[in-house]
């Protein structure tokens, strides 16, 4: 339960990583716009806890670029019985620290501090987990243990806001790992970002960042994907 509320308060600052920044001067909104966000950590056994919240969302225009005042408006949780007490916790949470936000004049956030999501780092990252818990088991068991520490390195990839939020380059990107374990154990992650934008503003439509981690027949899926509504 304590790994899992830290998991889950990291998710609600975090930030994924988008694709190629838009280059040129872009338009904003002169209206609000309903800023939806939704991640999802899957649990293992087919269980997944999901977190929806959604934002109003106000761009005041500059000679820079905007600035972005938000309010709250939604928050919704879909979690399994055993975890109801965090699933009270986070609809009663607001997220600090998100915004207010500074975009420069090609739509990117100003001040983004995130980092390139890198497969090949995940998966070190993610062994080296492995191997300084000292997994030990057989068989099924093992590999449920191995697949749920891969996803949590899967999990801290995707929380991450991208630097391109509000104007992502649209397209879509497919990574795909094998990942050799300890005791002949094999897998593979997993790694899919998209998104598209609306005709002509170029405004975000729908992003999505997801990964996939699979070790025999245990597989958890994270995913964060944000949206205009």
């Amino acid at each position: 339960m304590a790994a899992m509320a830290a998991s889950v308060a990291l998710a609600g600052l975090g930030a994924p990583v988008g694709l190629a920044a838009r280059g040129g001067p872009v338009r904003f909104p002169k209206g609000p716009v309903r800023l939806r966000r939704v991640l999802e950590r899957g649990l293992g056994d087919g269980i997944s806890l999901t977190v929806s919240r959604d934002w109003e969302c106000h761009f005041l225009a500059s000679q820079n670029g905007a600035s972005i005042r938000a309010r709250q408006v939604l928050v919704d949780v879909d979690a399994p019985q055993a975890l109801a007490a965090l699933a009270q916790l986070e609809k009663a949470r607001e997220v600090a620290g998100l915004f207010p936000m500074q975009l420069d004049d090609s739509g990117l956030i100003v001040g983004w501090a995130g980092q390139a999501i890198d497969l090949d780092k995940a998966v070190v990252a993610a062994r080296r987990a492995i191997d300084g818990k000292k997994l030990a088991g057989s068989g099924a068991q093992e590999a449920k243990r191995y697949v749920a520490e891969m996803g949590k390195t899967a999990a801290e990839l995707v929380s991450q806001v991208p630097r391109d939020l509000f104007y992502p380059h649209p397209g879509q990107r497919h990574e795909k790992r094998a990942l050799d374990l300890p005791n002949g154990a094999k897998g593979t992650y997993e790694l899919t970002v998209e998104a598209r934008t609306a005709a002509g503003s170029g405004l975000l439509d729908t992003s999505e960042r997801r990964i996939v981690t699979r070790i025999g027949d245990s597989t958890r899926i994270s995913r964060e994907s944000w949206s205009i509504i």
